[in-house]
C-alpha cells in the first residue's frame, strides 16, 4: 500500500477562509499587504504555501479570485482544525 502524504492541518482562521473560498467567489486586491475582502494575509499566505489555495488571473476593476485546489477540498473534507 503506497504511503499517502498527510494533509496540512488548518487553523480556525485558515479553515474559515478555505470554506468561504469553496462556497463563494472571493476577489482580492493586487496589493500584497492588503488583500481586502476580509481576508487575513497570514492565513492566505499559509494556505497558498501549503497548496490549498491559488489565485486566478487578474481582472481589471475586480481583482484576483481565490480558487480552492483539490488538496484544499481534501483538507476541508478531512476536517481537523488546530
Amino acid at each position: 500500500m503506497p504511503d499517502t502524504p498527510a494533509l496540512p492541518r488548518l487553523t480556525t482562521t485558515g479553515r474559515n477562509l478555505l470554506t468561504r473560498a469553496a462556497t463563494e467567489t472571493i476577489r482580492i486586491y493586487r496589493d500584497p499587504a492588503r488583500p481586502g475582502s476580509g481576508v487575513s494575509r497570514p492565513a492566505l499566505d499559509r494556505l497558498m504555501r501549503d497548496g490549498l489555495l491559488t489565485m486566478g488571473a487578474y481582472e481589471p476593476m475586480a481583482g484576483r479570485p481565490l480558487q480552492v485546489t483539490d488538496l484544499g477540498r481534501a483538507a476541508l473534507t478531512a476536517g481537523g482544525a488546530r
